[in-house]
């Protein structure tokens, strides 16, 4: 895991000296776990499958279940979920003590890797029970490690960090140090889902020293470093952030698919930084990567960045519409929830140019989410409703719109930790009291229009602080809604 370059030459060596079953069975394992962890899915499984036929020749269940283990992962990593737990069940089966609790850690990081998080944490319970009081340093680490990752995505960032902590001490008295250092960069993630910005930085920072001494890249903690300091606010610091990761991995001619992804998160920190033209060039880049690599939810996605920053940077042209419908379009056609965000933005551009049908159409599908589905997806529902009722010169449906919409943002103050909904909460709310102050001016009643006024304060100021509250209970309840929603 540490130096799998050298894992790989020497695997390669060994079985060109055409040895014994039972080394040849390792060093194609070896073989198939580096290629597995670089993305060669196709030839890490001809070489597992190998690694497994001459385990099956050596007699030993221990080592044939220790290579059913491995090409079980490698199986699901290719689609092929059946086949991969059927050889998960086997090994299993075939193997006891250490060998058997090695198998659970890799079945539970599966099963985590699929969402199935209970099940996961049940086979990663028994194998910390097996492998912790045999002396199994490194499996153990791991096994903690995996289930601080599944504690996380069902929501409990406390028992997470725990065991985040716990393997961080354990892979110290291996040789795994970029192991070690995932472990820090995982504490970050927990402190961030807590709402601790301040703790989630610092591990951040502790974690990047240590990536750094080993000189390897981690576009995945520039990535998370990003969604932190815009939760902060800190939006420019965000984008320089992920402008420093673009270019330490061209530099080092990384990951196209890593490159891609902290590209679109450069145009979203741009976007939320107020620089609509620095958002355009990023997502458009972002999206020539998307579409070479055939990732369809992400090209959809970058799309949506795309006409947004050509919006910012106007003027709405016939093209634009165009664009934007068809974008909305492809989102639904996803099950995206962002799909509302691309129906309001088309709506709006058919309101500058005057296209009454085109806007009604548009607003009318955005609006249809207010009563449904995220936060953000019913706020944004809310101000198409207040921006279709403003075209339809109805003041009363203006103003009842601007206040539900308002509202949501108001229970939903709580979830601002979340990145993604920072920047376009504010900004929805901000239009939304715009709206409703213009009606009040028209109807020439200043006590309305300052009601309006302080209503938008009281929301825009009631942001969360940065550390999470002192009831523990409230925090664990609070992150686990921001998991599920």
């Amino acid at each position: 895991m540490s130096r799998p370059a050298d894992a790989i030459a020497r695997a390669r060596l060994v079985l060109a000296k055409r040895p014994e079953p039972h080394e040849a069975s390792v060093a194609h394992q070896a073989a198939g776990i580096v290629l597995r962890d670089t993305g060669a899915i196709g030839s890490a499984v001809r070489e597992l499958r190998t690694a497994l036929r001459l385990a099956e020749r050596t007699g030993s269940a221990e080592r044939e279940a220790d290579v059913l283990g491995t090409l079980a992962v490698a199986l699901v990593q290719a689609g092929r979920t059946r086949q991969g737990l059927d050889a998960f069940d086997r090994a299993i089966r075939l193997s006891n003590g250490v060998a058997t609790g090695r198998a659970l850690h890799r079945r539970g990081a599966t099963l985590w890797i699929m969402g199935r998080y209970t099940a996961a944490l049940e086979d990663l319970h028994r194998a910390v029970r097996i492998l912790q009081p045999a002396g199994d340093i490194l499996w153990t680490a791991r096994a903690l490690s995996v289930r601080g990752l599944a504690y996380l995505d069902a929501g409990s960032p406390g028992r997470a960090d725990a065991d985040f902590a716990a393997a961080g001490l354990l892979y110290g008295q291996t040789a795994q140090d970029l192991e070690q250092i995932r472990t820090v960069l995982n504490r970050g993630a927990a402190a961030f889902q807590s709402g601790d910005l301040p703790t989630a930085l610092s591990f951040f920072d502790e974690a990047e020293r240590g990536y750094n001494s080993l000189s390897v890249p981690a576009p995945a903690l520039s990535q998370v470093r990003c969604a932190v300091l815009v939760a902060a606010g800190l939006s420019t610091d965000a984008l320089a952030e992920a402008d420093a990761a673009l270019g330490r991995i061209e530099q080092s001619h990384g990951q196209s698919t890593k490159r891609a992804e902290l590209l679109l998160m450069a145009a979203q920190c741009a976007a939320a930084a107020g620089q609509p033209k620095t958002a355009l060039e990023r997502a458009r880049t972002a999206c020539r990567l998307f579409r070479s690599q055939q990732s369809e939810w992400w090209l959809a996605r970058s799309e949506l960045m795309v006409v947004q920053a050509q919006y910012a940077v106007g003027p709405s042209s016939q093209r634009l519409l165009h664009a934007a419908e068809g974008v909305a379009a492809r989102l639904a056609e996803l099950g995206s929830t962002e799909a509302t965000q691309a129906s309001l933005l088309a709506g709006r551009v058919a309101l500058d140019l005057r296209r009454s049908d085109d806007a009604h159409r548009q607003l009318a599908v955005s609006a249809a989410s207010r009563r449904r589905g995220t936060a953000l997806s019913r706020a944004t529902g809310w101000l198409s409703e207040a921006l279709l009722a403003d075209a339809e010169g109805e003041t009363r449906r203006v103003l009842a719109a601007c206040r539900s919409g308002l509202e949501i943002l108001d229970q939903h103050r709580w979830t601002l930790g979340a990145s993604e909904l920072r920047a376009q909460a504010t900004a929805h709310g901000a239009e939304l009291a715009a709206l409703a102050q213009r009606h009040a001016a028209r109807m020439h009643r200043p006590r309305t229009f300052l009601a309006w006024s302080e209503r938008w304060r009281a929301t825009a100021l009631a942001v969360p602080a940065v550390r999470p509250p002192p009831d523990g209970g409230f925090d664990q309840d609070l992150a686990a809604l921001r998991q599920v929603t």
